[in-house]
């Protein structure tokens, strides 16, 4: 039973939202205080990002699940709700305490952040009502992922929402002004693209599949080689993103810690597009792509641990 759960938790999944979301706070820390308070604002946000990302793959998993939507032909990880293992009421259950702890943690986040600026507060207790509601219908009730909209939520809450979002809130946590300044609108617009292109290649993975049970994804409505042309447009287009928001505001020569960093994500994304009407061989570029989202992370982390203690 516990391995079900693990597998329905989608565990590497998660390392999108986890560093998303860390960059973002790295930003905060770079532009406001590096105190013990804002460690601990932090890790209330980034812990919120993982539960809202958690209670995503949980609705995703439901909805497909109700609807009935992956066949036996499905070419991705087969879900323990699918094979019921897990039933709908223990998986409803699941979503309903996820929920209640992201919320938890998110009035935890915004409160330490913006306790004093109503107006702020408010803002950001929108975003996160807002940010559970995209999670939740995405395959159920209006389910706007089957409808090709799944791309836009993902580049604002796992982009826009999760750098920009928590780089505000930490400046609040540090008593700065809060404000959004170059390198953050181009880091989260790439970052934002590049969870966008983790979402792609599965939907890419699924064509054929999602096709038949009606799911009209941007990669079901593309078809196979123009969704390999999308992947690697993406790419480029995030690429010159990151690498911008380092020529904005940080050093030249960090430039090529991003141009290092960006080759495993590049290489992911090269074998998805000639293998693009393969869905068996795309199948496995996610992980990859995933993994390389993360290390460009990463490396943006390093640039900013770097610039702060060296130059800043």
């Amino acid at each position: 039973m516990m391995s079900d759960w693990i597998t329905e938790l989608r565990i590497k999944s998660l390392l999108l939202s986890l560093t998303n979301c860390s960059v973002g706070c790295a930003l905060g820390c770079y532009y406001g205080i590096v105190s013990l308070y804002t460690i601990i604002a932090s890790v209330l946000i980034v812990t919120t990002g993982v539960l809202l990302q958690i209670l995503s793959n949980f609705a995703d998993d439901y909805g497909d699940a109700l609807k009935e939507a992956d066949g036996p032909n499905r070419l991705g990880p087969i879900r323990a709700v699918m094979i019921g293992s897990i039933s709908l009421t223990q998986l409803r259950k699941a979503m309903g305490t996820v929920t209640v702890a992201a919320t938890i943690c998110g009035i935890l986040a915004i409160y330490m952040c913006l306790g004093s600026n109503l107006q702020a507060l408010a803002w950001f207790a929108f975003l996160g009502v807002f940010a559970i509601l995209a999670a939740i219908f995405y395959t159920i009730g209006f389910a706007y992922g089957y409808k090709g909209f799944g791309d836009i939520a993902v580049f604002i809450f796992f982009g826009l929402a999760a750098v920009i979002g928590s780089q505000l809130l930490v400046l609040g946590a540090s008593g700065q002004p809060v404000d959004v300044f170059p390198d953050s609108i181009y880091l989260a617009c790439a970052i934002g693209i590049h969870s966008v292109m983790i979402l792609h290649v599965s939907a890419m993975r699924d064509i054929n599949e999602d096709r038949l049970n009606g799911k009209k994804t941007v990669a079901a409505r593309l078809g196979h080689r123009l969704s390999g042309i999308y992947l690697v447009t993406m790419f480029v287009v995030s690429a010159l993103l990151s690498l911008g928001a380092c020529l904005t505001s940080h050093k030249l020569w960090e430039c090529s810690i991003l141009v290092i960093a960006l080759i495993p994500l590049l290489a992911s994304t090269y074998r998805a597009f000639i293998h693009c009407e393969d869905g068996s061989k795309v199948a496995k570029e996610r992980k990859f792509s995933l993994i390389g989202c993360a290390i460009h992370n990463i490396a943006w982390i390093i640039i900013l641990i770097v610039d702060f203690w060296v130059y800043y």
